[in-house]
């Protein structure tokens, strides 16, 4: 004779009738990365791609600087990686490029190239991540 565990307020469970199918609940505890649950729920929230502050157009435009699909991809991969460890605002150097982002809002604040970054000082980050 089976017993089955008996909790206060849950009705006993149905008889199981011969023929019938049993279904059988996985109890197995699974170990989840919290990054890659991160990544996953945010691509699901979020649309993914970065998106670029006026200020950051306008210097695009301005410095003549072109990005390539995979420089967005290399950008993207990049500002994942910060958002894994936490970042908030990070400063990304990408070959020639270095951009200053909003990790938390996949936003572009400033792009400079390797002529504009001579004897500058970049603020208000937390951390720097090379692409």
């Amino acid at each position: 004779m089976t017993t089955l565990p008996i909790y206060p307020g849950t009705p006993p469970p149905a008889p199981v009738q011969s023929g019938q199918a049993v279904k059988v609940r996985d109890t197995v505890q699974r170990e989840i990365d919290p990054a890659i649950f991160r990544r996953e729920l945010d691509s699901r929230i979020r649309p993914s791609g970065i998106t670029f502050s006026r200020h950051a157009a306008k210097r695009l435009q301005m410095r003549g600087i072109e990005i390539t699909p995979q420089g967005m991809e290399r950008i993207e991969n990049a500002m994942n990686r910060a958002e894994e460890k936490g970042s908030r605002d990070a400063l990304i150097l990408a070959g020639t490029l270095a951009l200053v982002v909003s990790v938390t809002n996949r936003t572009v604040v400033t792009v400079m190239n390797s002529e504009n970054m001579q004897e500058s000082v970049v603020t208000n980050i937390d951390s720097a991540v090379l692409a």
